[in-house]
């Protein structure tokens, strides 16, 4: 307990300062006496010492270094009988104001063993009404949780209970609540918490700053994930006793339980946010309908966005992503949407997160920062990969962007050294390459192994390089000779020859169509 608490007890109200009372801040935890001159025996921190020596008193030079030894020790300060005042000199008052240590006197009793008694029962009343007041405290943050309160109302009891404003900032050094007395200061301690130089995001012990005069002591407040841990400042913040110490942590305990309520109204809107966003992507949601919700959500249906998808695998194929990772780079993409105040919406779909980034932004530039930030946060087993799309689109023609994300999605998940990949669309050798080699050949073979198994080669390619001119061309015969430089007559006969080696009819269609795409199929090969 401080010094100055403790004089202000009833029972000493007969205790006066002689000097040194600028010096009432300290901490006392327990009493005892001077009984001899050998000054060197007494230098314990937060001890309230008795002078029971006349000799002592009488002696300038043994008392000047008592006290200098005393107040650097810390000790609480020195206690003599009313009728002892008259034995310290001017030169001592002087040194114990200068030094800020208490020199104190109390009425003349029978013996300093009353004297002791007296301050030890002052002492347990005091340590009685703060166990009073932590049981109260107690009692009236509870009450305040069951009624639901608001985190101000929570935030100004605390201060009034500590005797201090305490303001509440979000994961991003944001002010986001201020007791009362802090009222109207939230953007000028926003800017100077935000300007000072200190990590924030992996900040997880208690820390001092200063601000003019006046300095915030910062408590982490932890949630089920540090990404989303809140900081409670608390002003000109002492925990010089257990007594403080017990309050700061009752208070700190109510708003960690109001903060984890918070967050977990945020995981609601966030369900109900995906669940309205998967219907869009469904085709469940009328057009009406559509634009009156999103303009309750204050967004303007007319805005185009980018659709980005993330996904997380493990570098080990046999290992299964953890789902605690999953909520993890949920968080992490949100504090980083967050912190750097993008117009971005963010919704899950089959446990990946899905992007809506106004197309107005550089995407580019996004997901590169994104994939940097989040793959920094997490442990080197997993891999953060995007896909993201080519085109925009109004949230009303939302699957299409829905599906380039997610092909490009694919691509990345095929090859995840690329990290990120932007769609794009596959032109027919794309395609082709896609269909597996030993399907690709029985379907060559069925519809083109005469033509290709023929021995004269000269012969068999030029029979091919027509039959690709004679669909190009769209099966018009003088044009295909004129661009192969020979008579149309020439065609004719190659033609003739090509149906009658395959048993075909290229004039119908379904046949025609199978033997083009064995001849695409045979040059992807």
């Amino acid at each position: 307990m401080k010094l100055k608490e403790l004089i202000e007890e009833d029972l000493l109200s007969g205790v006066k300062y002689i000097a040194g009372e600028n010096g009432n801040y300290r901490t006392i935890k327990t009493v005892q006496t001077i009984e001899t001159t050998q000054v060197d025996k007494y230098h314990q921190a937060d001890m309230l010492y008795l002078l029971d020596n006349n000799e002592m008193l009488k002696n300038n030079e043994k008392m000047t270094k008592l006290i200098t030894q005393l107040a650097e020790s810390h000790a609480a300060g020195i206690v003599i009988m009313e009728n002892q005042a008259e034995f310290l000199t001017y030169d001592l008052l002087e040194l114990a104001e200068r030094l800020a240590f208490p020199l104190i006197k109390m009425p003349n009793l029978f013996s300093f063993s009353d004297g002791m008694q007296l301050f030890f029962e002052a002492m347990l009343q005091q340590q009685t009404g703060q166990l009073r007041k932590i049981i109260q405290s107690n009692q009236d943050l509870a009450d305040l949780v069951l009624k639901h309160p608001k985190v101000e109302a929570v935030l100004t009891a605390g201060s009034k209970i500590m005797d201090t404003p305490i303001v509440l900032l979000n994961s991003h050094f944001q002010v986001a609540v201020a007791s009362q007395e802090l009222h109207g200061q939230e953007n000028a301690l926003t800017k100077f918490f935000r300007e000072t130089r200190i990590d924030y995001f992996s900040l997880e012990k208690r820390i001092t700053v200063e601000m003019g005069d006046d300095d915030y002591t910062l408590f982490p407040l932890f949630p089920a994930f540090k990404e989303n841990k809140a900081f409670v400042g608390v002003k000109n913040y002492r925990d010089t006793d257990e007594f403080r110490i017990i309050l700061q942590q009752l208070i700190m305990n109510t708003l960690s339980f109001v903060n984890s309520q918070i967050d977990m109204l945020k995981e609601s809107d966030f369900r109900n946010l995906s669940g309205f966003f998967l219907n869009v992507l469904d085709g469940g949601v009328s057009k009406e309908l559509l634009e009156k919700r999103l303009l309750e959500m204050n967004l303007n249906p007319n805005t185009k966005y980018t659709a980005i998808m993330t996904n997380v695998i493990s570098v080990e194929p046999s290992k299964m992503v953890n789902y605690h990772i999953l909520e993890q780079v949920q968080q992490l993409v949100t504090w980083f949407i967050n912190e750097y105040d993008l117009p971005a919406i963010v919704f899950s779909w089959r446990q990946r997160l899905i992007l809506l980034l106004d197309s107005s932004e550089n995407e580019d530039h996004f997901v590169t920062a994104m994939q940097e930030f989040i793959s920094d946060k997490t442990p080197d087993s997993y891999q953060f990969l995007i896909g993201y799309s080519k085109s925009s689109a109004t949230i009303e023609n939302l699957i299409d962007i829905f599906k380039e994300s997610r092909e490009a999605s694919r691509t990345v998940e095929q090859d995840p050294a690329l990290k990120i990949r932007r769609y794009q669309p596959k032109y027919v050798q794309e395609l082709l390459s896609l269909i597996p080699h030993d399907e690709s050949s029985d379907f060559t073979d069925k519809f083109l192994a005469p033509l290709l198994k023929m021995d004269n080669v000269e012969e068999r390619e030029a029979l091919i390089s027509t039959l690709e001119q004679y669909f190009y061309y769209h099966q018009q015969l003088a044009q295909v000779a004129r661009s192969m430089f020979v008579h149309r007559n020439t065609i004719i006969y190659r033609i003739k020859k090509v149906e009658d080696l395959l048993g075909v009819d290229l004039s119908d269609p379904q046949t025609a169509q199978n033997v083009q795409f064995a001849l695409w199929l045979h040059k992807a090969n």
